[in-house]
């Protein structure tokens, strides 16, 4: 069984936006249970990892707790104040999720907003963007965002 991929990404961007829950509690360190070596020294890698402004990729098999892991290193960071995105990209089509992720101006495409669309990372504003399943993202849309586009 191939293990599931997520990417997690700290944007740092200066545009405000975006209508997303700052100050939704979610899990901390504390509340992630167990005791036994590995999950000590999983506990110590957050913390570790946490301050830093750095993308973080966190592997494991489905239902293991990478959205868990993702939620305590962005509580323990300095974006805790700032939104915490989660989306799974196996969940939306691939025609739709470059619009998502990146956004359009008004008129892009048949059917786009009047209005346009602020895209998750720039909604992500300093935050925190969690994207589950990355693996299954088309390999042009991989390379755009590590192009930062």
């Amino acid at each position: 069984m191939q293990d599931q991929w997520l990417f997690l990404m700290a944007f740092h961007q200066s545009h405000s936006s975006a209508d997303f829950s700052c100050g939704q509690e979610g899990p901390q360190i504390e509340a992630m249970v167990g005791e036994c070596r590995p999950m000590r020294q999983l506990k110590k890698l957050i913390s570790r990892v946490a301050p830093s402004p750095s993308s973080v990729m966190i592997a494991g098999e489905s239902g293991t707790g990478k959205e868990v892991v993702a939620r305590a290193i962005h509580k323990l960071s300095d974006r805790h104040a700032k939104p915490f995105i989660a989306i799974n990209c196996a969940a939306i089509p691939e025609q739709l999720l470059e619009s998502e992720l990146f956004g359009y101006v008004k008129g892009a495409f048949t059917g786009a907003s009047a209005n346009g669309k602020t895209g998750l990372i720039q909604a992500a504003n300093s935050g925190t963007l969690f994207l589950d399943e990355i693996g299954d993202m088309p390999l042009t849309l991989q390379a755009k965002l590590l192009a930062g586009h």
